[in-house]
């Protein structure tokens, strides 16, 4: 079979490695979008020294730039074989939030080892990179955190959002100053963006169903930092959650309802891993959580 050199995707360049990653109009236009979150290497600086030249950029960049380098040279490569093969080729604005979670993703697994990251609701510390956040002090004795009841008289809702490429889902349980399960509830998210909008959807949801089946004041938990943080802000929000905060926003000013920040630590009733399900239970709760209902209240009368 007779075959040409000429990049069949763009046909303006032979194809050889260089171009593929760095000229072809697919790869420039991801390379721009990622140097938007990242700190990448500038493009029109890197030169073709032949075959060798990825080796040498990489040898040449900070360290802190090999990682976002080589993870958007396999983005770009993927999508290259999907137009090779007559696939569809995903979209730039996919392929920057699929990078952005899937590197996250690898830097969380190796600055917390030991946690479970399967929500991606920790804080990475992008200065930190594939560094442990526990050096130096992992040999400090842990203090055990315990869960505490409300008041009498109020009621505490913990609220929970699960994220992952596959599923998403959202939880919610609302106990009393004894412990008991007033309601509990999970809810299986369509066309959920990332963790944050799943945490976000797990508020909302969970303010609608305590200001129905409590006259009590309640104090919602949640240990998604950057979901609390945007609720909080005393400017109007412009992010893409932008309507989910006004309604949640909205939903606090009907009775005085407080939002606190706790440790994932102590918010395991959270029902948003039982992902795929949607169910709600008045006094009482799925076998799921029971375990870790059980462990709060144990923890509460130490």
């Amino acid at each position: 079979m007779g075959t040409s050199g000429t990049c069949t995707l763009c046909g303006v360049e032979d194809e050889d490695s260089f171009h593929v990653f760095m000229r072809c109009a697919h790869a420039t236009s991801l390379w721009k979008a990622m140097s938007e979150v990242w700190s990448l290497p500038r493009v029109e600086l890197i030169r073709n020294t032949g075959k060798e030249w990825l080796l040498q950029l990489l040898v040449s960049i900070p360290e802190t730039q090999r990682a976002p380098t080589l993870v958007t040279i396999w983005r770009i490569w993927h999508a290259h074989n999907e137009m090779t093969h007559k696939k569809p080729c995903p979209s730039i604005e996919g392929s920057r939030r699929f990078l952005i979670s899937y590197l996250n993703s690898l830097m969380m697994i190796k600055q917390f080892p030991n946690a479970d990251v399967v929500k991606g609701k920790m804080v990475v510390d992008p200065d930190q990179g594939f560094k442990r956040a526990t050096e130096g002090g992992a040999n400090r004795p842990s203090q055990k955190k315990r869960w505490i009841l409300p008041k009498p008289g109020k009621m505490k809702l913990n609220v929970d959002g699960a994220y992952t490429m596959i599923s998403a889902g959202a939880g919610m349980i609302l106990r009393d100053s004894t412990g008991e399960v007033i309601f509990s509830a999970c809810r299986a998210l369509e066309n959920c963006r990332d963790a944050t909008e799943a945490e976000l959807l797990a508020i909302e949801e969970g303010l609608r169903l305590a200001l129905l089946w409590t006259q009590m004041e309640v104090t919602l938990e949640t240990d998604c930092a950057e979901s609390l943080e945007f609720i909080q802000q005393s400017t109007p929000n412009t992010s893409i959650y932008a309507s989910r905060i006004t309604v949640i926003r909205e939903l606090l000013g009907e009775r005085e309802t407080k939002v606190v920040k706790i440790s994932r630590d102590v918010n395991g009733v959270g029902l948003a891993r039982v992902h795929g399900r949607t169910g709600f239970w008045l006094r009482s709760f799925p076998e799921e959580v029971a375990v870790a209902i059980s462990n709060d209240c144990s923890s509460c009368s130490d």
